[in-house]
């Protein structure tokens, strides 16, 4: 009796599982990296945040003076 599956059936311990794995891993942190460069990219903000956020770190709101409108309450 022969059971498939995507996991490798009953006994399913290929021989290149490490290797396997560092490639899926690799994979997923290219693209994961991708969507958050993307993500900070297209990161708009309406109002000024009341507490600190960690994307204040990366997004160019922030950083940049250009919006007059877009700055921190005075009654912090």
């Amino acid at each position: 009796m022969f059971v498939w599956s995507p996991a490798g059936g009953w006994w399913g311990q290929p021989k290149t599982w490490k290797r396997n794995t560092v490639i899926v891993g690799i994979g997923i942190a290219a693209t994961m990296a991708f969507v958050f460069k993307k993500s900070a990219e297209l990161e708009r903000r309406t109002l000024y945040p009341r507490v600190w956020i960690p994307s204040m770190i990366w997004a160019k709101q922030f950083k940049d003076d250009s919006d007059p409108n877009f700055q921190p309450p005075k009654s912090l």
